[in-house]
C-alpha cells in the first residue's frame, strides 16, 4: 500500500480548476489521473491522449494493469479513464461517447473521472446514470464514476481498491451507479 501526497492531490486539483483554458485544466486532471493509478503496484502508465488508428476517438489516459499481481486485479488489463472536469455534471451525451469509445475497443470497463459527478439520480433512472446501467445491460460494460469528493477522501492506494470494489458491486449487483 502506497501513500498519497495530500498537497500534491490538492495542488493538482487547484491547478485544474484555475487552469486558463480546457486544454490546461484536463492536462492537470489527467497528471491528477496519473499520479494515483500509478501508485498501485503494477499499475503502470500506458499513454495519454491516445488516437485510434482512424483519430475518431481519443482516450484520456490508458493504464497497463497486470492483473496477476495488481491490487486492481478486478479490473481489465487495460485500465481506460476518461477525465472531465466541468463546471456541470458530466451529462447523458458525454457518458454515451465514452461508451461508444469502449465499444469500439471490445473493453469491458472505464474509468470516469468526473469531478461533478455525473447528472441522474443514483437508482439510473435518468440521465448519464442510465446510460451507465444501459450500457451494463446491453454490452456488458462498466463504466466506475469516481468524483472529487472520492479523490479527495484517499490517502493511500488501498483506498482507491476498495471504492473501485465497492462502487463495482454497487453497479453489478444492485445495478445503481454510487
Amino acid at each position: 500500500m502506497a501513500i498519497y501526497s495530500q498537497p500534491k492531490i490538492s495542488r493538482l486539483l487547484i491547478e485544474s480548476d484555475t487552469a486558463p483554458n480546457t486544454y490546461v485544466k484536463g492536462a492537470k486532471l489527467e497528471e491528477l489521473v496519473r499520479y494515483i493509478f500509478c501508485k498501485v503496484p503494477k499499475v503502470t502508465h500506458y499513454d495519454s491522449n491516445v488516437l485510434d488508428g482512424v483519430r475518431a476517438h481519443e482516450l484520456d489516459v490508458v493504464f497497463n494493469n497486470d492483473t496477476r499481481n495488481s491490487d486492481l486485479y478486478f479490473l481489465d488489463y487495460a485500465i481506460i479513464t476518461e477525465c472531465k472536469n466541468t463546471g456541470n455534471p458530466v451529462s447523458s451525451a458525454q457518458v454515451g461517447w465514452l461508451i461508444r469509445k469502449l465499444q469500439d475497443r471490445f473493453a469491458t470497463m472505464g474509468i470516469l473521472i468526473s469531478l461533478n459527478g455525473i447528472t441522474g439520480a443514483r437508482d439510473g433512472v435518468s440521465n448519464a446514470h442510465s446510460e451507465i446501467l444501459n450500457a451494463l445491460i446491453r454490452d456488458n460494460i462498466r463504466i466506475l464514476v469516481i468524483t472529487r469528493e472520492d479523490i479527495l477522501a484517499f490517502t493511500n492506494t488501498d483506498d482507491l481498491v476498495q471504492l473501485l470494489q465497492r462502487k463495482l458491486m454497487k453497479l453489478n449487483i444492485h445495478r445503481t451507479i454510487e
